[in-house]
């Protein structure tokens, strides 16, 4: 959900503590498979608004703008009757990335980098060596 308004950090840090959010960003935020499926619940339920189930779903309504939770409410409504139903978000939520990174080898992923560089290097003064030699060649042969 694209908005207008940027959401603050403290916002971010609020939304991203939800369970039923994947991602955020300050512009933008990405809401889970079970999200959407209770959403979709509570839709069919007389009387629950979209800022009620916002509520009921551990979000501050106050956060988004009306037409925002309009599109929201649209949005899931037409994925819902989509032949594939509800999609998984693409790519990583917030907690998965935090997991990954934490995962990572750093000592190794530098000493990989490092190497790659000197691979580079390498390469790069070789070329320059060719270029000296060639350079030697014609000078002697103008002389």
């Amino acid at each position: 959900m694209s908005r207008t308004t940027p959401f603050t950090q403290e916002q971010i840090k609020i939304l991203e503590s939800n369970p039923y959010t994947h991602h955020v960003t300050s512009n933008n935020i990405v809401y889970t498979v079970a999200f959407k499926e209770f959403f979709f619940k509570q839709m069919s339920i007389p009387g629950m608004t979209t800022r009620k189930i916002m509520l009921a779903a551990g979000y501050d309504p106050s956060f988004f703008t009306r037409a925002s939770l309009d599109a929201l409410r649209k949005r899931i409504r037409k994925e819902a009757s989509s032949p594939k139903g509800f999609s998984d978000p693409r790519g990583l939520s917030s907690q998965e990335r935090i997991q990954q990174f934490a995962e990572k080898d750093l000592s190794k992923q530098r000493t990989d980098k490092s190497i790659q560089q000197m691979q580079q290097r390498i390469v790069h003064l070789e070329y320059q060596l060719e270029f000296l030699k060639k350079t030697l060649q014609v000078r002697s042969r103008k002389d």
